[in-house]
């Protein structure tokens, strides 16, 4: 009896963490023919002004990759119109198969959002970059704060 309650005590705080972990988002958006070329926008609604968050890059791309990197820029808009735009490397692994990969790039880690309202962030290609079939962006929870 004492491991049927265990158990089912075990299980509802599974449940609960699962369903009350906050400040994770992911958005992707899929390139056209494996090809980046173009800007992708991404919004972030914050109502959380306290929390520190860790931003990313994510790729997923396949095997016409041939690139050693790719230069980009980021340009980030608060809720209140305060604008940074700044370079950004991504160096991506070449594949040694013909399977598509995914890889995360850390971008900021520690961030405080400090201001409640849409965020955008604008991710930019220096250059045409073929064999990338999707970027995004990823928001989590710091480490510092888990």
């Amino acid at each position: 009896m004492r491991g049927i309650i265990f158990t089912a005590i075990a299980l509802c705080a599974v449940v609960a963490a699962a369903c009350t972990q906050q400040g994770r988002s992911v958005e992707m958006r899929d390139t056209e023919r494996e090809v980046w070329s173009t800007v992708e926008e991404f919004y972030y609604d914050n109502v959380d002004t306290l929390s520190r968050r860790d931003i990313s890059i994510v790729v997923r791309y396949g095997s016409g990759y041939v690139a050693d990197s790719v230069a980009m820029s980021i340009l980030s808009v608060s809720p209140d119109s305060l604008v940074l735009e700044e370079p950004f490397t991504l160096r991506i692994p070449r594949l040694g198969d013909m399977r598509p990969a995914e890889h995360t790039f850390l971008y900021r880690r520690n961030v405080l959002l400090a201001r409640e309202g849409r965020y955008l962030f604008r991710l930019k290609p220096e250059a045409t970059t073929e064999g990338i079939s999707s970027i995004g962006l990823l928001i989590t929870s710091s480490e510092t704060e888990r």
